[in-house]
């Protein structure tokens, strides 16, 4: 079992979700299907680039600029709260 770093976030009517460490996202209409959604997205990528013999590309963090607009978005006038959760997958 794998064990990575998951941001979540409302942003207007849903939740979008981040994994740091990989750059990978996702949302959904609540925080439960926002990391679903992630979860699944990770399980994909992660089995992707496993099959094209690529894991040592694998982990990627987000780049510096983009987390930062991730936590501190530049235009909005919404006070953003941000929670950050441990975040555990599996793969073949």
């Amino acid at each position: 079992m794998q064990s990575v770093t998951c941001l979540v976030k409302k942003e207007g009517s849903q939740y979008v979700s981040l994994c740091v460490e990989l750059d990978v996202a996702s949302c959904g209409q609540t925080k439960k299907k926002a990391i679903e959604g992630l979860k699944g997205a990770i399980e994909t990528y992660v089995e992707y680039m496993s099959s094209q013999k690529r894991d040592k590309e694998i982990y990627r963090p987000v780049p510096m600029n983009e987390l930062r607009n991730f936590l501190i978005p530049g235009t909005t006038t919404d006070e953003q709260a941000v929670k950050v959760i441990p975040l555990e997958f599996e793969y073949a």
